[in-house]
């Protein structure tokens, strides 16, 4: 059977007559010559006894080797015995769904999807998404999505100096794409094409602060703003907590009697609830501040946006105003105690505990990170530091500290008899 009988020049060449007319271009494909001029292309097939015509659309706008392809795909379904025209309609159905599934639909259903993210990190995906992403693509159909779309809005945070978020951004898009190929939403994952888009920048850690410095800062801190960011600098201090933790803390939270302070499991990173035994010193600190905010729900209420909490940003603005800005940001409470607790020799496994890290360093194969272990020797942990800090505020020197704290003193082997009983 002979095939490919046509050239793009014949096609172009044919001019209308009277009646129609048709070209064969062989594999049962034909040009349809109309009246007026219009060149449609054709496929006879048969399907069982009955004669049939699948129409694939006019010249130029599909061209002759579009037209042999369509060609290919019809036959090939014609011998396992399907009919092209039924397969089309379904073709064109199931399109037609997938265009009502825009981006920010399918991607609202994604991020509900995700209900073990914290509140932090689920509000941080919506808050970049409806920021950079939605504008532009959110009520395209996601299943028409290439990476030429994606890779401006990339840039474009990128140019604006972040490119971290851009990397999320990316990150967050290809799960997105993976939800929606798992739905039959979409067939691909564009991001693919994106990886090597942004070049990752350097991890800048929260650099701790030394202890030489920590007096300056404990006897600079209460000139540094209103007296509730004061406190929260101090109890950032006194539990090295994330600043989340603290900053949408709730009165309800807080065992005053019984010195506990229990993080729910919505606002930590790991989604796991979390034990803070408190200090003497902290507890001083929180009967205070509940004279001054004890009256609503949490325990550092915005001054400006009644009915929210203290901003992410107003912790690092007492520190600038305070010489630290760029060196040392309320997050470096946990290098700091982490740094100094190993120098005087504290147990790792317990110091590591009540940071309230999922994995070890060194075996990430243990059990995940149990918030109620440890408690007693961890309350030990959390009292001998806050008096470390008192100590080094009345200026005791590293050498004195040791011989309070460290290995040989006579606290230390307190704390090991806890740890023995445990």
């Amino acid at each position: 059977m002979a095939l490919n009988l046509l050239t793009v020049r014949k096609i172009e060449t044919a001019q209308a007559k009277p009646k129609a007319y048709t070209l064969r271009d062989g594999g049962s494909l034909f040009l349809r010559i109309q009246p007026n001029g219009s060149k449609l292309w054709w496929y006879r097939y048969r399907l069982g006894n009955a004669a049939q015509v699948y129409s694939i659309g006019s010249f130029p706008k599909v061209t002759l080797e579009v037209a042999r392809q369509e060609r290919d795909w019809a036959r090939n379904l014609v011998r396992e015995g399907r009919d092209p025209i039924l397969e089309k309609r379904v073709k064109i159905a199931n399109q037609v769904e997938r265009n009502e599934h825009t981006v920010e639909e399918v991607a609202r259903r994604w991020m509900a999807s995700n209900a073990h993210w914290s509140d932090y990190y689920a509000g941080q995906v919506k808050t970049y998404l409806e920021k950079d992403v939605f504008p532009k693509l959110g009520k395209l159909p996601i299943g028409a999505i290439k990476a030429s779309h994606l890779r401006p809005i990339i840039q474009g945070v990128v140019d604006r100096g972040a490119p971290t978020v851009a990397i999320l951004i990316r990150q967050w898009s290809g799960q997105l794409f993976a939800y929606a190929s798992g739905e039959g939403f979409c067939e691909n994952d564009p991001t693919a094409l994106l990886k090597q888009s942004v070049k990752r920048p350097r991890v800048r850690h929260n650099p701790p602060l030394s202890w030489q410095d920590i007096p300056k800062f404990l006897n600079s801190v209460d000139d540094a703003g209103y007296r509730t960011t004061v406190i929260a600098q101090r109890l950032m201090a006194l539990t090295f907590v994330r600043t989340a933790e603290l900053r949408k803390a709730y009165w309800s939270e807080f065992d005053l009697d019984n010195a506990m302070w229990t993080v729910p499991e919505g606002r930590m990173k790991m989604r796991q609830p979390h034990i803070v035994p408190l200090s003497k010193q902290a507890i001083m600190l929180l009967k205070e501040l509940h004279t001054l905010t004890g009256g609503g729900k949490v325990l550092f209420p915005s001054y400006r946006k009644p009915g929210e909490v203290m901003s992410a940003t107003t912790l690092n603005k007492v520190l600038e105003r305070m010489g630290y800005g760029g060196q040392f940001s309320s997050h470096g409470f946990r290098s700091t105690a982490t740094t100094l607790l190993g120098l005087l020799s504290y147990p790792e496994n317990r110091v590591d505990l009540q940071l309230a890290h999922s994995k070890r360093k060194k075996d990430s194969s243990r059990a995940p990170y149990d918030h109620t272990k440890y408690i007693a020797s961890r309350a030990i942990i959390m009292q001998d530091w806050a008096d470390i800090l008192d100590a080094l505020a009345r200026g005791d020197s590293m050498s004195e500290i040791m011989e309070a704290f460290g290995p040989l003193s006579k606290r230390r082997r307190a704390l090991l008899r806890v740890i023995e009983r445990e």
